[in-house]
């Protein structure tokens, strides 16, 4: 999607942080950014839930907003 010109945001656990990493490199966008939550999401109650996003939401924000910003330029 980001090469559609398209922003996006991953959001990822912790524990797949050495993956992602990897993975971005594979697929030769290294400094692709992500969101990383604290692990486990599956287990948090729908309160849980909600507070988890707004404590993530702001950098979900920054790297839409940064991605449309580099568009722009």
């Amino acid at each position: 999607m980001e090469r559609l010109g398209i922003p996006t945001v991953s959001i990822i656990t912790h524990v797949f942080l050495p993956t992602a990493k990897a993975m971005t490199r594979m697929m030769g966008v290294p400094d692709y950014e992500f969101v990383v939550a604290q692990h486990p999401l599956s287990s948090l109650t729908d309160e849980e839930c909600k507070e988890k996003a707004a404590q993530i939401a702001p950098e979900v924000e920054r790297i839409l907003l940064g991605s449309a910003a580099k568009q722009e330029a």
